[in-house]
């Protein structure tokens, strides 16, 4: 399985994990999941650590999700220790304005594989 989706109710937080190629053959999920974004998301974590090769196409759609997340108001965290999506797509790529609207912005959080919480 290409990708993987996990609600986590209590949290209103999406864990989307892909493994393997990153290409046009993950398009019908990620489209699916841009046209179903649950209303009260705060925070989707885009685990991509399993990714074996990126394509342009994966790379499209990962942005068009992200564009998709970032217009419902959700914090998106990207992991990955390949250098090369690390580059086209930050790591913390949106926080909210409501959420940090009388707080000091935060320092961006920057996990490799040296030093995210678990190992990929």
């Amino acid at each position: 399985m290409p990708m993987h989706a996990q609600y986590i109710e209590e949290e209103l937080r999406l864990d989307l994990s892909f493994s393997g190629n990153l290409d046009v053959s993950v398009s019908h999920d990620i489209c699916a999941m841009c046209n179903s974004v649950p209303i009260d998301l705060r925070a989707c974590i885009i685990d991509l650590c399993d990714v074996a090769r990126l394509f342009d196409s994966g790379v499209a759609l990962l942005k068009m999700l992200h564009r998709r997340l970032v217009e419902k108001d959700v914090i998106v965290v990207i992991l990955s220790n390949s250098s090369e999506i690390r580059t086209c797509m930050p790591t913390v790529t949106h926080l909210p304005s409501a959420f940090f609207q009388e707080r000091s912005a935060p320092s961006p959080i920057v996990w490799s594989a040296e030093t995210r919480p678990s190992a990929c």
